[in-house]
């Protein structure tokens, strides 16, 4: 089972995730866990690039941390990373239920 939880700020938006296990019977074989792999990680990156994380990273082969610095939106960029995030891993709950598990805390700033 994939676990992840999105951090999200008062005002929905993102301050991190953890992401922790896999989905599916084997690392690497699994449709579900490779696209919440692919949605987690391009989020670390494109936060990267633009300048906002604050810590994180891959600490072991099945667990990835992102923390993000609190901050105003730079005119909606963060309200898009955090909703295409917040979809795409709630359509994969969804479509996969028995090996995803996710949830949104909101935390204050």
């Amino acid at each position: 089972m994939l676990r992840v939880l999105l951090t999200v700020s008062e005002d929905g938006l993102l301050r991190g995730f953890e992401a922790q296990g896999h989905a599916g019977a084997g690392r690497g074989t699994n449709v579900a866990c490779a696209a919440a792999t692919v949605l987690l990680r391009t989020t670390g990156r494109a936060c990267t690039a633009h300048g906002i994380v604050k810590g994180g990273g891959a600490q072991a082969p099945d667990g990835m941390t992102m923390e993000l610095a609190a901050g105003p939106d730079d005119g909606g960029w963060l309200r898009g990373v955090t909703d295409f995030l917040m979809r795409g891993m709630s359509d994969l709950q969804r479509d996969f239920p028995e090996e995803i598990a996710f949830r949104v805390e909101t935390t204050e700033d």
